[in-house]
């Protein structure tokens, strides 16, 4: 059999968009002499279309991108092309109004439809929200093979794991009506080592029975899709999609039976299981990919063209600098110097080299703050009543100085946001995720439009920022600052982010916040190998001192306390199994944090 995986880049509402890639799509699969082509979960409507759903005649308009797709397949030369297509089907029963549906098409006419059986509803996962639970599995022939569908979730129950609280398994049925193959529809967002999870996760499946696995590729607000579609049979991994700028509508030939796997117009992928999990010849696809992939459709698909942001001649804004540049071309990149009395010489110039190496345009617009303040409170001072704010704070001494630093930070927003408005460019912030996790930022730093470093410890930002032949050796080497006061280091404020880094990391992904179970989950995540410090010699060291404890408990608290001003900060790309944003929900109003 042979097979087409319409690896495409869908959005949501885009329903002309969406189908003229789908009808692509078809096209070169009959060209090809496919039995099939198999696009992405919910392909017709975009995916997530969240309460879009709800508005008037967005489902019907998705029911008549069907039908234009249903007409289209009987009008080309394939009267044995199967088309598997994503869409959003009505529910007359009672319950949710809707099904995640999946259609089977064929010279015009549908042949079956199947329901999402399995439905998500954790992380950024809400289809309970929306969608009916689907309540049994559907099979189809093509030619002499008995095929299953399946779509995203529902594979996910197979793993002999209590983690996935479902009450049945779409595949395990599968398995039991002894079908040859298994087409999955899917819409499986990116976070870091996904592909090998899908990999290891469906390479017992397909013992039994081939799994085609079709995902989507792209950005879509937080989050970001990677694509990888791949086929297994016999455990083995036939073919696996490694492009990521264009929709891919690759051919590949199934094995006749489960004794045999033959391979056609699939990448150089070398087949093998090696105690349980499945193999792969080539690296998984880069995480600066996916960020890059994130930003440049978040820009592009809400229509500008172009990008500024504040650059400090620092770390995060320098690989913020880059990303921009990489996604939409550095002639379409601004990059703003905003110096203040406290900036040193050595910021300045390594982000004039910055911009130089990176081909985007330099301003330099200074930073005079101190007249400023002065002005401001001579102003507010006006009032000499002993029950008036103002007069209280000054005259008991209570002036918060540190307002005196953060007003150069504000300075510096207010002015990207003038040459954003003035000028038609999508301003950026460039937080990274340990920052953003203990409010180390002023109130204004994260509002702008995207954040593409938004989901990044630090010590990802560095790594990235090293590994670019384009970024100063001097930026990445320096110790971090905001540069608001004299003499002024990240780390004096907060802790060093060998330490820092993994606290966020076990108290936003595991809920770890105690320190005993913070010393466990660091010394497991050492002794496994897995990457959690810049320098797990150190933080092994400083889990022995003794006021570590307190330490821990302060920058805990501090996290807790800060998630009013995480709410009120703008939207970066998710990479991670837990981020800031839809799939992170605390009160901001609460006493346990």
């Amino acid at each position: 059999m042979r097979v087409c995986l319409g690896q495409i880049n869908t959005t949501p509402g885009d329903f002309s968009g969406n189908v003229e890639r789908i009808k692509q799509g078809i096209v070169q699969a009959a060209d090809q002499q496919c039995d099939a082509i198999i696009f992405p979960e919910l392909s017709i409507p975009g995916y997530l279309s969240q309460d879009l759903i709800y508005s008037s005649g967005y489902v019907d308009a998705n029911l008549q991108a069907l039908q234009e797709i249903v007409s289209f397949s009987g009008l080309v030369d394939a009267p044995d092309l199967h088309v598997l297509v994503g869409y959003i089907e009505p529910n007359p029963a009672p319950g949710k109004p809707y099904f995640n549906a999946a259609a089977v098409v064929r010279k015009g006419k549908v042949l079956t439809t199947y329901h999402k059986m399995l439905l998500p509803f954790y992380d950024v996962f809400d289809e309970l929200r929306y969608f009916q639970a689907g309540d049994k599995p559907v099979t189809f022939e093509i030619g002499d093979q008995t095929v299953g569908i399946a779509i995203c979730e529902d594979l996910w129950n197979d793993k002999g794991q209590d983690d996935y609280s479902y009450s049945n398994n779409p595949l395990a049925v599968y398995r039991q009506k002894e079908v040859d193959l298994v087409f999955a529809l899917n819409s499986s967002p990116y976070i870091h080592n996904k592909c090998q999870q899908r990999l290891d996760a469906l390479g017992s499946a397909s013992l039994e029975m081939a799994i085609v696995y079709v995902n989507q590729w792209g950005g879509q607000d937080e989050l970001v899709f990677d694509g990888q579609s791949f086929v297994m049979a016999n455990g083995e991994l036939l073919f696996l999609s490694e492009e990521l700028n264009r929709d891919e509508f690759a051919v590949v030939e199934l094995p006749a039976g489960q004794d045999e796997s033959t391979l056609d117009n699939a990448s150089p992928i070398t087949p093998g299981r090696n105690n349980g999990q499945t193999t792969r010849s080539k690296p998984p696809i880069a995480l600066y990919d996916m960020l890059r992939l994130g930003l440049r459709d978040y820009v592009l698909k809400s229509g500008f063209s172009s990008l500024v942001f504040a650059s400090s001649g620092g770390v995060d804004s320098a690989l913020v600098g880059q990303l921009a540049c990489d996604a939409i071309g550095a002639e379409n990149v601004h990059g703003v110097r905003l110096p203040s009395i406290f900036s040193s010489e050595h910021s300045r110039t390594d982000a004039v080299l910055l911009h130089e190496q990176l081909g985007c345009w330099d301003y330099e617009v200074p930073i005079e703050h101190e007249a400023l303040v002065e002005m401001l409170n001579n102003q507010f001072r006006q009032h000499e009543d002993p029950e008036n704010l103002v007069h209280q704070v000054f005259s008991g001494q209570h002036y918060g100085e540190v307002a005196d630093q953060n007003i150069q930070a504000r300075l510096r927003d207010l002015y990207v946001m003038h040459f954003s408005n003035a000028y038609g460019a999508m301003p950026l912030s460039t937080g990274n995720k340990t920052e953003s996790a203990c409010g180390y930022y002023t109130h204004f730093d994260m509002n702008f439009s995207f954040a593409p470093i938004k989901d990044l410890y630090k010590r990802e930002v560095f790594a990235l920022a090293r590994s670019s032949e384009r970024i100063p050796s001097s930026i990445w080497m320096k110790p971090p600052s905001a540069e608001l006061a004299e003499g002024q280091l990240d780390e004096q404020s907060l802790l060093p982010y060998a330490v820092l880094d993994p606290l966020v990391q076990a108290y936003i992904e595991d809920y770890i916040n105690q320190f005993p179970a913070f010393s466990e989950w660091v010394l497991d995540a050492i002794a496994s190998g897995q990457t959690i410090s810049s320098q797990p010699e150190y933080l092994r060291n400083w889990l022995k001192q003794a006021h570590s404890a307190v330490s821990y408990q302060r920058i805990v608290s501090l996290i807790g306390r800060m998630e009013y001003k995480r709410r009120q900060t703008c939207l970066g790309t998710k990479v991670s199994k837990v981020a800031f944003g839809i799939g992170r929900r605390i009160p901001i109003v609460e006493k346990w944090s």
